[in-house]
C-alpha cells in the first residue's frame, strides 16, 4: 500500500493569518448596526439667518431677590430633628428660657401593638442522656422555628413549657401566658 500523500502546499503561518483575517471580518460584521442609516436624497436647505429662534425667558435677579424678601419666613428656627424642643436663633433675646413644646394631643387612643401570629405545627421528642427532650415546631411570619423550653421565638415569645398536646409560651412585652395547642 502506498503511503498517504501529504500535500504541503499551504504552510501553517499562512493558514493562521487567513483564519485571523476571517475572524476579524466576522467580528467587524457582527458589530455593524443592524439597519443601515437612511440617506435622504433631497437637497438640504440652508439655515436662514432671519428665522425666529425659540423665545428665551429673561431672568431678572433683582426681582427674584425682592420676591424672596416679601415671603414670610418661619420664626423660631424650627428643627425637624429635635424632639419637641425649639431651637434658639442668634437674634432670639429669650434664648434658653423657652419651655419645651407640649406633645401633640391625640383624640384616639393608641392602637394596641400587633404581635406576630404563631402556630404549633408539630412536636419532636428525643432521648438525651437518659431524659426526654421535647422540641416545639412553630411556624411564624418569618419562618419555621424549632424551639426548646427557655428559647425565644420571633423575639417576643419565650417557650415556657412543652407538653405532649401543646406548648405554653410567654409574650414578653405584656408578660402574658399563651397556649399553643397541637391541631388534631
Amino acid at each position: 500500500m502506498p503511503k498517504a500523500a501529504y500535500h504541503r502546499s499551504v504552510s501553517k503561518p499562512v493558514v493562521a493569518v487567513g483564519l485571523l483575517a476571517v475572524m476579524g471580518g466576522a467580528w467587524y460584521w457582527a458589530l455593524l448596526p443592524s439597519a443601515p442609516a437612511a440617506v435622504s436624497r433631497r437637497p438640504v436647505s440652508p439655515v436662514v439667518a432671519g428665522s425666529p429662534s425659540p423665545a428665551v425667558p429673561s431672568v431678572r435677579l433683582a426681582d427674584l431677590a425682592a420676591e424672596a424678601a416679601s415671603r414670610p419666613m418661619p420664626g423660631g428656627g424650627r428643627n425637624p430633628f429635635a424632639i419637641g424642643l425649639p431651637v434658639a436663633t442668634a437674634d432670639d433675646s429669650h434664648a434658653g428660657r423657652r419651655a419645651p413644646a407640649a406633645p401633640l394631643a391625640t383624640s384616639s387612643p393608641r392602637p394596641a401593638p400587633v404581635w406576630p401570629h404563631l402556630d404549633l405545627i408539630g412536636l419532636a421528642e428525643a432521648r438525651d442522656g437518659g431524659g426526654l427532650v421535647r422540641t416545639a415546631i412553630v411556624s411564624g411570619p418569618h419562618g419555621v422555628y424549632h424551639a426548646r423550653a427557655g428559647e425565644l421565638v420571633e423575639q417576643v415569645y419565650r417557650v415556657e413549657r412543652i407538653g405532649g398536646d401543646g406548648v405554653d409560651i410567654r409574650l414578653l412585652p405584656e408578660d402574658r401566658m399563651l397556649r399553643l395547642a397541637l391541631r388534631p
